[in-house]
């Protein structure tokens, strides 16, 4: 269980809220403590309705960072290793919730970097998701390899674009796709934006807000796997001159799997009611009490 988390024991996927008083109030007056505790558990109830009568099942990720003041680098189940923050500093989030996302500055230092012991590799198929607010300037949302990228999901020409590398078993052949949405992502608004690559299927796609918006097809089953072994991921940066992201980036997704247009869509909603999202906290009670 995250140190941040408070944790549920169910079949279905664990959720976790709090309303947004301190640790004192809380304790101290009971009724807070048990109004908390209901919507907690109502947030709970709802998170497990919506995923049953989902038509798409989405599975667990391989990585979820938040990226937020509570877990801050870490990885939400302890699943990988904690990242480094590097001159980035918290903002407010997607829906406008203080401490629920982080600003990179568009510098070679401003940049959160993972170690990849294995647990980042996902062989050959690949999901990367986030929420993004762009800012003035281009470069890497989520990046493995520093300093060349051999997979990557990025804003390019203030487009959402994606990079696949890969790379035959005997390392004797490259491959590299890369598809762009042709559609601009708008400066200062979030939008969700994810880029999935099916090695069944040969689809590599693009999605904004759950949305397809880009896709490109190579011979399925191409005996290839992706190139995406390098011991270090890195979000905002990769030490090249026109590799330095601007704006805001919160919960990072990593998938072993080529997720769909409505799998997406359900993890996006994962998490919380969309009618509490926009008056509660994301923060686990854990962070307050």
């Amino acid at each position: 269980m995250s140190q941040c988390g408070s944790k549920f024991d169910h079949k279905w996927k664990t959720s976790t809220i709090s309303l947004r008083y301190p640790r004192r109030i809380i304790s101290e007056i009971p009724v807070l403590r048990s109004v908390s505790i209901l919507v907690s558990y109502f947030l709970v109830i709802c998170d497990k309705l919506n995923n049953l009568f989902s038509l798409s099942a989405v599975p667990e990720p391989v990585a979820f960072y938040p990226l937020n003041a509570c877990y801050k680098a870490a990885e939400k189940e302890n699943r990988q290793p904690r990242g480094t923050l590097r001159d980035v500093t918290i903002t407010n989030g997607t829906y406008n919730e203080a401490g629920g996302a982080y600003m990179f500055y568009g510098v070679a230092s401003s940049n959160i970097e993972f170690p990849n012991k294995g647990g980042l590799d996902t062989r050959f198929s690949i999901t990367l998701m986030c929420w993004v607010q762009p800012g003035s300037q281009d470069g890497p949302l989520f990046s493995y390899g520093v300093p060349y990228p051999y997979v990557s999901i990025e804003i390019e020409h203030g487009k959402l674009f994606n990079r696949i590398l890969l790379i035959s078993e005997d390392e004797n052949f490259l491959m590299s796709l890369q598809a762009s949405t042709s559609e601009v992502l708008p400066a200062g608004k979030w939008a969700h934006v994810a880029a999935s690559y099916d090695y069944s299927s040969g689809n590599n796609s693009l999605y904004i807000n759950g949305h397809l918006r880009a896709s490109q097809k190579v011979d399925p089953g191409f005996t290839c796997r992706i190139a995406n072994a390098s011991q270090r991921v890195r979000m905002g940066a990769r030490n090249q001159s026109n590799g330095y992201f601007k704006g805001k980036i919160a919960e990072m997704k990593v998938y072993d799997v080529a997720l769909n247009g409505a799998q997406i869509q359900t993890s996006i909603r994962q998490g919380s009611c969309t009618f509490f999202s926009k008056s509660f906290s994301h923060y686990p009670l854990q962070c307050f009490l």
